[in-house]
């Protein structure tokens, strides 16, 4: 069930771009490197949306709605995570129900100079509504689950596109 929480908004994931260098008979002096963003706050910006337009994916999936896919805003280990998620899902006859909502998008650290870019925030997430049930339609989600979590999630990109890299449970009282 944890690895299913985390997948309805509350998931782990890290990425690292990476460039292919070809062989050239001189080197060009390395240009030098520019942050992808022209703010903090832009990059904020940018990472909110995205994680916003993933969480309307995941509500659209607990919906039963097949597009849009959670997973196209997902890469590394949080892609993984969500695979995994669902097929445990699936193996154990689980399923998400009803609904939960953003409060709110705080974000944290920018880091990461072209063609990499890393940005952290805290979203606190409304799941009083969100309920984890079995195939008989039994509530297993556990009793002490407060109605808001507080997720740390990590974007990694480009200036251009930001997907979710990581995202873990964060302390509760961040929200």
């Amino acid at each position: 069930m944890t690895t299913h929480r985390r997948s309805a908004g509350v998931v782990i994931v890290g990425l690292t771009l990476g460039q292919v260098l070809g062989c050239a008979p001189a080197p060009a002096p390395a240009p030098t490197p520019t942050p992808a963003f022209a703010s903090e706050a832009e990059a904020f910006a940018a990472a909110e949306e995205v994680y916003r337009a993933y969480f309307d994916a995941l509500s659209a999936r607990v919906r039963g709605e097949s597009e849009p896919d959670p997973q196209e805003f997902l890469t590394s280990i949080a892609l993984e995570s969500d695979i995994d998620a669902q097929r445990s899902l699936r193996e154990w006859g689980l399923r998400a129900s009803g609904e939960a909502k953003i409060l709110s998008f705080r974000g944290t650290e920018t880091g990461g100079d072209e063609p990499t870019t890393t940005v952290e925030g805290i979203v606190c997430i409304d799941v009083s509504k969100f309920r984890v049930v079995d195939a008989g339609g039994i509530d297993l989600t556990p009793p002490d689950r407060g109605d808001v979590v507080a997720q740390r999630v990590e974007f990694a990109g480009d200036g251009n596109h930001l997907l979710i890299a990581h995202e873990d449970s964060a302390d509760e009282e961040a929200c």
